[in-house]
């Protein structure tokens, strides 16, 4: 058993609560929460503030080997089927694609993340490959196997937490209808796909099938959320609303691509709910602080306007409720991820607002405590 004594972000809206006492057992799970003076293994300074740990609800671990290459170019060119992120993963060698995968853990480890969503690249050996690499580090991963062959999908779907499809050009009704099947009989098997990341994208969805993607993915039923919808308009929310469908948005990824910034003051006025992802290591690195300003300051240039609080939440508690697993929360029940950030360090000092100093001041070198599923991996204060 652990527990751990600081002021705190509580629960699902992150209410700021001083001094109290969590209790984590052997499993790893918050137990108590409270205000009791009680023997506590890890008191941590007044300054310090714990919050969950960061959860990435989009990433492509596996391209970090392709850092800065793609740099000017369009998404086609970048991360297309035919794109230089596919040519290359043809050619790579093995050992390259798993030190690979290894920088980018150890930037999502290091930078505060102790769950991320990933769509994994070149099917069961991907999914594989991710699996072996992450017992190595104190991360959880929901690991969507990426494959448009019928033959395979039993067997990635089974050895995967899900399907992660690249697009609707990659799926067609047989699949669909396969999916559906197997999602019945394993409802906590999670199911993405990327959607509206481009007008190019919604032209050609148009001119294939009538209908943009969107309308498509709600037709399919199968979907717990989608990724980008940078370019949805009104009827698109209104069906993601209708068919309970959540949104992950990858601000970074999209202006690296030179496309729009997401909607995202809509999709929170619509109460669909948000999630956000730092998408492809190749256009930037997973950095949860990076991510919150980058996207708090591109909302105010577009007239959008988002407060630190929902933005925070997207990296916490709501990527944990769009999967239904009892994390992103400190809360009881929840897994104990917690991150300690030192409000008293230079570049966080008289700030007045914490969910401000975090989103839009913080960096990874403020975190002083870390611990995932109740083992502590970072103290600053330990002796």
């Amino acid at each position: 058993m652990a527990t751990v004594r600081a002021n705190a972000l509580i629960g699902p809206n992150l209410k700021f609560v001083k001094d109290v006492r969590i209790q984590i057992d052997d499993e790893g799970t918050i137990t108590d929460i409270s205000n009791e003076d009680k023997p506590t293994k890890y008191i941590l300074p007044s300054p310090y503030l714990l919050i969950p740990g960061f959860i990435n609800a989009h990433t492509h671990v596996g391209d970090a080997f392709l850092k800065d290459q793609t740099f000017g170019l369009s998404l086609e060119e970048s991360v297309g089927p035919k794109g230089m992120k596919h040519r290359t993963l043809q050619s790579v060698s093995l050992e390259d694609k798993i030190e690979s995968i290894k920088n980018s853990l150890e930037i999502l480890v290091n930078n505060g993340f102790t769950s991320f969503f990933d769509f994994r690249e070149e099917e069961l050996e991907g999914v594989k490959m991710l699996d072996q690499v992450l017992e190595q580090f104190p991360l959880r991963a929901i690991i969507l196997g990426r494959t448009s062959k019928l033959e395979i999908l039993h067997e990635i779907f089974n050895e995967a937490d899900g399907l992660g499809i690249a697009d609707v050009f990659s799926i067609d009704q047989n699949l669909v209808e396969e999916v559906r099947s197997l999602k019945a009989k394993s409802p906590d098997k999670i199911v993405a796909m990327h959607v509206s990341e481009s007008e190019d994208v919604i032209s050609k969805t148009y001119s294939t099938y009538g209908k943009r993607d969107i309308e498509m993915a709600c037709d399919y039923s199968i979907f717990d959320f989608l990724i980008h919808a940078t370019y949805a308009n009104e009827n698109d929310f209104f069906l993601l609303k209708k068919n309970n469908i959540n949104i992950v948005c990858c601000p970074i990824s999209n202006l690296y691509h030179s496309l729009k910034f997401p909607p995202i003051s809509t999709i929170l006025k619509k109460k669909i709910l948000l999630g956000l992802g730092t998408d492809n290591v190749l256009c930037c690195n997973p950095d949860p602080f990076r991510l919150m300003a980058f996207t708090l300051y591109n909302a105010r240039s577009d007239n959008q306007h988002i407060t630190p609080k929902d933005i925070l939440k997207a990296l916490t508690v709501n990527p944990g409720l769009m999967i239904k697993m009892k994390i992103g929360q400190i809360a009881i029940g929840y897994s104990g991820d917690l991150i300690g950030i030192n409000l008293e360090n230079q570049n966080l000092k008289f700030s007045k607002d914490v969910y401000s100093a975090i989103t839009m001041r913080a960096n990874p070198s403020d975190i002083g405590f870390q611990m995932y599923k109740g083992k502590v991996i970072k103290w600053e204060g330990q002796k």
